[in-house]
């Protein structure tokens, strides 16, 4: 945050490394966890990119195929229902103008849905088969979104 030349020299060089496949795969190998209050593995690491199928709420009409890094382009919130968990999508309704939800299938069967702030990082994932805990998930909201709109 230093707007001194030094920084700015280290700015451009990390800058430069991460145009390198190498280095670009080195950093997001790096195990790095933050403590955010859920004990879930994947709370509070980076999302992995998974393949998704976009859908629908008719599972036969498949609109898209896309990766889960794709969805974060855009520097927003992501709810990522994996299951069609309308729970889920009605509890994140008041962010829609700071968090997109994307309901789409893919080969994990470790979660049902993901809460990702825009720097990828997981703020909260909802475990399969478990029921949704509106009041978890809407604290999560607020906590990383601010108040409702």
């Amino acid at each position: 945050m230093r707007p001194d030349p030094q920084t700015r020299a280290l700015w451009e060089m990390f800058s430069d490394l991460m145009d390198l496949d190498d280095a670009h795969r080195y950093v997001a190998g790096m195990d790095v966890r933050y403590d955010l209050g859920d004990d879930h593995r994947l709370v509070g690491t980076l999302c992995p990119d998974m393949k998704l199928t976009l859908e629908r709420p008719d599972p036969d009409f498949v609109t898209a195929v896309t990766r889960s890094a794709d969805l974060l382009r855009e520097g927003r919130g992501l709810l990522l229902d994996l299951v069609y968990r309308a729970e889920a999508r009605d509890a994140a309704a008041a962010w829609t103008g700071r968090v997109n939800t994307v309901t789409a299938r893919t080969d994990r069967v470790d979660v049902d849905a993901l809460l990702i702030r825009p720097d990828g990082c997981v703020a909260r994932a909802l475990p399969t088969g478990q029921d949704p805990d509106a009041t978890t998930l809407v604290r999560a909201l607020g906590t990383w979104f601010g108040q409702p709109a």
